[in-house]
C-alpha cells in the first residue's frame, strides 16, 4: 500500500518545518564546545540524532509524487548540514567508528551500500554504527580497514602523520612561566 497523495500546500507546511528545525540546529552547532572537550560528542551527537530524524523525514517527503523543489532544497540543506557536523565530530578526539565511517565514505562518495558490499559487512552495519551502535571486533577490524583503505578520516591527517615534539623538561618554567618570575610576583 502506498502512501496517500500529499495535500496542496503540504510541501510548504513540510518546508516550513523543516527550516524551524534547521535554524535551532544550526544555533546548537554553533553552541556546541570546542571537539576537544569532554562535552562535545555527547552534545554533537544529540544534534546529529534528531538531523537524521529530519533527514528522515525530508527524504520519505521527496519520495512522494507531489513533492516540490522546496523539499529538495530543504533535503540538501539538511544533508550538507549534516555531513559537516559528522565530519567535524570524526576528525575530532574520541571520535566513533561510525562517525568516522560516515566522513570517509562521503568524501569518497560512497553509499552505505557500496561501502558494506565491498568490504564484507552486513548490509545495515555502515548505518547502524552512524546511528551509535557499537560493533564487534570483526566487524571493527574491516571498518578499520575500509577506513584505511579510502584515505582514512579526512580532516585527521595531521592526527596521524604527526611526529611528536621530544622537549627536555625545563625545571625552570612553571606553566611556560619563568620560575623566578612566578616567585618574584607571587606576592
Amino acid at each position: 500500500m502506498g502512501h496517500p497523495a500529499p495535500q496542496e500546500g503540504e510541501s510548504e507546511v513540510i518546508v516550513s518545518l523543516a527550516d524551524a528545525a534547521m535554524h535551532m540546529y544550526t544555533a546548537a552547532i554553533d553552541a556546541l564546545p570546542f571537539p576537544e572537550d569532554k562535552k562535545f560528542h555527547k552534545r554533537a551527537e544529540v544534534v546529529l540524532s534528531g538531523m537524521r530524524k529530519l533527514r528522515s523525514a525530508l527524504t520519505e517527503a521527496a519520495g512522494r509524487s507531489l513533492s516540490s523543489p522546496a523539499v529538495l532544497v530543504s533535503l540538501r540543506d539538511v544533508r550538507r548540514c549534516y555531513d559537516d557536523l559528522m565530519a567535524r565530530a570524526a576528525a575530532a578526539p574520541g571520535s566513533s567508528l561510525g562517525q568516522q565511517l560516515y566522513a570517509t565514505r562521503i568524501q569518497a562518495k560512497l553509499s552505505a551500500h557500496e561501502v558494506a558490499n565491498g568490504s564484507g559487512l552486513r548490509a545495515d552495519l555502515p548505518d547502524d554504527l552512524e546511528a551509535g551502535e557499537t560493533p564487534n571486533d570483526e566487524e571493527a577490524a574491516k571498518v578499520t580497514d575500509i577506513i584505511a583503505s579510502l584515505g582514512g578520516v579526512p580532516g585527521t591527517e595531521h592526527q596521524q602523520h604527526q611526529e611528536p615534539e621530544h622537549h627536555e623538561p625545563e625545571e625552570s618554567h612553571v606553566n611556560g612561566w619563568d620560575e623566578s618570575f612566578v616567585a618574584d610576583n607571587a606576592g
